[in-house]
């Protein structure tokens, strides 16, 4: 069985619905492996865990907001 895994920050359930739709899509297209074989899982992490060039994420975020 196929596993699909996103590491991710948090996001609201419309966009992990369409993540894992069009992943799979994706992964069947490429594959021709059943989408009924497919497990995807969704890894969300907060963005004070998630880190770029020695800053977090809440902390570019920050740095982005006018």
């Amino acid at each position: 069985m196929p596993v699909i895994t996103v590491a991710i920050h948090p996001i609201d359930q419309n966009q992990k619905a369409q993540l894992i739709k069009e992943l799979t899509a994706a992964a069947v297209e490429i594959t021709k492996v059943p989408a009924d074989k497919y497990v995807v899982f969704i890894d969300e992490y907060k963005n004070e865990s998630i880190g770029l060039g020695g800053k977090t994420r809440t902390e570019i975020i920050s740095e982005t907001v006018i």
